[in-house]
């Protein structure tokens, strides 16, 4: 085991705004309390959040206290465990979420809650399972536990080529539904090598004019894409959305579901997630390595909505 140093550098929030809001700096290593584990960080992925956070997008929704440390997931070793944290130990490799209310993971080292990491199995490489913490989330919970997909059910994925969509559409497949997705023109070839039974372009063809009958549509994007969501599903499907705004407070149907996901991170969700990652049920799909240093750069292009795969930061 690494010696833990007394500082370390991180990605601090000092107010809402553009890239000049967050500074790469010098602070102290955080200590972990009751029921934490502090990690050294080997790779953190880069979440729409992120950036939203940053912008102030989300303070409705999130409070925070600044200065804070940016990143919300990664994939570290135990260096130090809190008390009341059973089943970790110095050295364990894990997947874990941090806490939104305090301090992330855009940094050297990180504090995580033991409630919301499960340990990464052997032979599943670091930047693979780092893409399954939120992204991985936010796929699981509402395919699974919201829709319940089952075999035979049509699903329409929005985004299919980025990191959420890339695992639901696998995700969607090994339960067995009929799997459609949207992508760019130069995505298409990806989305259905994951297993996407029909991928529209939705640069050249609408959605709602190929597509009718759905059980379930997941919406990544929301906006205008929520409400030409509507158009394609059944009466009594389900819209599932993680964040669709700005909607209307009133669907413009009355004889479907809409659902938003609540996605917390629990130490059966994380591990599920990583066993089928480890049984090759799904395959994670990086997408561009940046240093940690250079997280203003996944930042913009996490923001630009052409990423491919999940956008990581190696420590």
């Amino acid at each position: 085991m690494k010696p833990i140093p007394q500082d370390m550098h991180a990605w601090l929030l000092h107010g809402y705004g553009g890239p000049e809001a967050m500074r790469f700096q010098e602070m102290a290593v955080p200590q972990p309390g009751p029921g934490d584990l502090l990690l050294r960080v080997e790779v953190a992925s880069v979440n729409p959040v992120d950036w939203k956070i940053r912008q102030g997008i989300l303070q409705g929704v999130l409070a925070l206290a600044l200065p804070r440390v940016l990143g919300r997931d990664c994939v570290g070793i135990v260096a130090r465990a809190g008390t009341d944290c059973r089943g970790f130990e110095p050295g364990d490799r894990l997947l874990a979420v941090a806490d939104p209310m305090r301090d992330g993971t855009h940094a050297e080292y990180a504090v995580v809650p033991c409630a919301q990491s499960a340990r990464v199995p052997p032979g599943l490489a670091a930047a693979d399972a780092a893409c399954l913490g939120i992204a991985g989330l936010s796929a699981y919970i509402p395919l699974v536990e919201i829709a319940a997909l089952d075999k035979g059910r049509r699903v329409l994925i929005h985004a299919g080529a980025g990191g959420v969509g890339s695992i639901a559409i696998q995700i969607a497949k090994h339960l067995g539904a009929e799997v459609w997705t949207t992508c760019g023109g130069a995505n298409m070839d990806f989305c259905a090598a994951l297993g996407a039974d029909r991928v529209i372009d939705y640069t050249s063809e609408r959605f709602e004019q190929a597509l009718r009958d759905c059980d379930v549509v997941f919406d990544t994007v929301g906006g205008e894409v929520h409400r030409r969501s509507f158009g394609v599903l059944r009466p009594g499907g389900l819209l599932v959305h993680l964040s669709a705004a700005p909607i209307d407070p009133v669907p413009p149907r009355g004889d479907v579901r809409v659902v938003r996901a609540d996605i917390r991170a629990s130490n059966a969700r994380l591990a599920a997630l990583l066993d089928w990652a480890a049984a090759g049920v799904i395959r994670a799909q990086p997408g561009e390595v940046f240093a940690l240093a250079q997280a203003q750069q996944a930042y913009r292009l996490s923001a630009s909505g052409h990423a491919r795969g999940k956008l990581l930061l190696s420590a």
